[in-house]
């Protein structure tokens, strides 16, 4: 069986979005004939644990814990914050924060490139060349962000003459905190430059969306980059079906940052409201901005919310299943056409109607219009959000279903066999 060194911060117990997509390709990856063995680190600093993942990692997969330096170490210290409390996700988007929290967050956008965690970049090289030696590693991958660990997949193939296989969940230079962080004109100029040299250093390029591949293509032309999407993993979903709800319910689980609160649709409720409609429910779990519950409360439909805090993936897909309807939101930043959270695949391993909010000419709505699996409209559309939920609800009291889901070619099985392929051609 052939091996690939698989380089990833994010690994079982940490939880939320950025640890699926790698651990799904471990999951499937042996049995198109290649042995996953990871590099990560022993206690990635993610904003949430679910222990239940580690039930998804094959016997066969080797598991290497390499330590590095953590700056939100120091980060804590300096804010005052306990050393094992969590860091929200969405904390270098906020505006708002003490004197302390801003000049952290200065230090971290221009002095830490291209991300906080290359201090685990001199440790994850010297022990990952051990590694390939050792193991008799085939081929490097390495999955961002954080960019760092593309660039120890590409140092350790420079080192080792090892083929690299660069995956971007999400853009480098582009990504959302980024986008709100105060970099200097520097250190954007340093950071494109690693992001360049490490592009033309990988042998393969692939990430989640055309329009990211797109952006990826304009930084290294001549040089393909090619798309596995993200998916959902059948094993994960209960066949039988779940009793019907009294109320039409929505659901939405994950983080959700002040980029991501869905206006259109709590202005569709509020609306809904004066009506005098009563009998739909939001399902919320996750870590919500404050600015999502002050929303809540200003617009006076807090008999519409359930929301309550993190749940591990098993019983986040559990809420999905017994939901009638799901709330997708693609952040609301610049260059987000190509944004393909994990959420959205999730959402269609479900089978349910999809609710979403984003850029209507962007990559989301195009798969949920080719899967025939939901609908989209802007966040400035108030009209159209309220025109989408009406025409949801009541379908849900007719019983009626408008939506065939189309959605078998984004497996997460069906993923590992596109990289496996990939990989097979490399080597």
């Amino acid at each position: 069986m052939k091996k690939v060194l698989i380089i990833t911060y994010y690994w079982p117990p940490a939880g939320g979005a950025g640890v699926q997509r790698v651990l799904k390709f471990a999951k499937y990856l042996p049995l198109f004939d290649w042995q996953p063995v990871i590099l990560t680190v022993p206690n990635p600093d993610a904003p949430v644990e679910d222990p239940t993942l580690e039930k998804d990692i094959p016997e066969i997969c080797k598991v290497y814990k390499i330590k590095g330096f953590e700056p939100f170490s120091l980060y804590k210290k300096f804010t005052g914050k306990k050393s094992d409390e969590k860091i929200p996700s969405d904390i270098l988007v906020k505006n708002s924060g003490s004197v302390k929290e801003k000049i952290s967050k200065f230090i971290r956008a221009n002095f830490f490139i291209p991300d906080a965690k290359i201090g685990w970049l001199k440790s994850a090289v010297r022990e990952g060349e051990k590694i390939i030696d050792d193991v008799k590693i085939d081929l490097i991958f390495a999955s961002a962000p954080p960019a760092t660990t593309a660039l120890i997949g590409a140092k350790l193939s420079e080192k080792t003459g090892k083929k690299f296989i660069a995956d971007f969940r999400d853009p480098w230079l582009e990504i959302v905190y980024n986008q709100k962080l105060n970099r200097s004109s520097l250190t954007k100029l340093i950071d494109s430059k690693l992001e360049i040299k490490t592009l033309k250093k990988a042998d393969e390029i692939i990430t989640v969306s055309d329009d990211i591949a797109g952006l990826l293509e304009s930084k290294v032309p001549g040089k393909n980059v090619s798309v596995i999407p993200n998916g959902f993993d059948e094993s994960d979903f209960h066949d039988a079906p779940y009793p019907a709800n009294d109320n039409f319910t929505m659901a939405y689980t994950g983080s959700m940052s002040v980029d991501r609160i869905p206006h259109p649709l709590m202005h569709a409720l509020r609306q809904f409201k004066n009506e005098g409609v009563n009998n739909i429910r939001m399902n919320f779990a996750g870590r919500f901005a404050p600015e999502f519950y002050a929303l809540i409360k200003e617009l006076d439909i807090e008999e519409f919310f359930q929301v309550r805090g993190f749940v591990p993936h098993s019983e986040s897909t559990e809420i999905l299943q017994r939901a009638d309807a799901l709330l997708l939101v693609i952040d609301n930043v610049p260059n987000n056409k190509g944004f393909l959270t994990g959420k959205i695949f999730e959402y269609l391993g479900t089978r349910k109607p999809v609710y979403a909010i984003g850029p209507v000419d962007g990559d989301a709505h195009k798969i949920l219009l080719d899967t025939e699996s939901g609908k989209m409209v802007d966040y400035s559309d108030k009209t159209g959000a309220y025109e989408l939920l009406k025409e949801f609800y009541e379908n849900w009291k007719k019983g009626e279903n408008q939506f065939k889901f189309n959605v078998e070619k984004y497996s997460r099985k069906t993923n590992a066999e596109e990289l496996a392929k990939l990989m097979d051609n490399l080597i």
